[in-house]
């Protein structure tokens, strides 16, 4: 009887169609993204530098306030930095300041980068599987694998990723993806991404957001930089 149990389930579980249930997400965090659309209001963000290369170690962290309206940044404002802290990484940080301005909290391309392939792109492909489900969060998870590819005549992109999305209402959880860039002007590059979603009031948004840079001279790679994205506190107009 228990075997007939466990094998039910299994059958059940990879019935599922991977694609149905990414379309699902998908529709799901676009609806999200219309309602980051209308918000307005403020929250604080903590930025870490981290570097490991064989030239700089060290570890960096500074603290930004944010204003947003109809869900577009109009403000961020660096109000903490370490002391000391070293000129490449303060300026970094004032770039963080003035470059991430104009930018939307939306997080459909966040969660979904292969969503950003262009459909005139000489070649292009988009592959899901089921991987299984875990717990996340209190929350029963599907898991997705993806691979994607994407090439033109002079860049494309490759990569692997796997996305955590909630059973219940197909509210992605966690993503992380490996992505290789390519190009004929500036070769190969490589990015690791780990982003982590929580609801707030009515809308999910970005908790944490992890990018792994790997800088390469003279395609030699020396060493990671990780950047680390928070949020926390928002506040939105009534």
């Amino acid at each position: 009887m228990l075997w007939f149990v466990l094998i039910f389930f299994a059958n059940v579980l990879f019935s599922q169609n991977p694609e149905d249930i990414v379309k699902k997400s998908i529709a799901v965090i676009e609806e999200n993204d219309k309602k980051i659309e209308l918000l307005s209001g403020n929250f604080k963000l903590k930025v870490k530098l981290n570097y490991e290369l064989t030239v700089k170690k060290g570890n960096y962290e500074f603290a930004y306030d944010v204003k947003f309206k109809n869900g577009t940044v109009e403000e961020r404002k660096l109000v903490s930095t370490p002391n000391p802290v070293d000129s490449s990484s303060l300026r970094i940080a004032k770039q963080i300041e003035r470059v991430r301005q104009g930018e939307d909290l939306k997080i459909k391309n966040l969660v979904f980068p292969f969503l950003r392939i262009r459909d005139g792109s000489a070649e292009k492909s988009v592959n899901y599987k089921l991987a299984g489900s875990e717990k996340l969060n209190n929350k029963d998870c599907f898991v997705i694998t993806v691979d994607y590819k994407v090439k033109s005549d002079t860049a494309g992109s490759k990569g692997n990723g796997k996305i955590w999305i909630d059973k219940e209402s197909y509210v992605p959880i966690r993503c992380e993806y490996d992505v290789t860039y390519e190009s004929k002007k500036f070769g190969k590059n490589q990015n690791k991404q780990f982003l982590d979603l929580s609801k707030v009031e009515t809308v999910v948004l970005p908790a944490r957001n992890v990018i792994h840079v790997f800088p390469k001279v003279l395609f030699v790679k020396f060493g990671k930089i990780e950047i680390v994205y928070e949020t926390y506190d928002f506040k939105f107009e009534k």
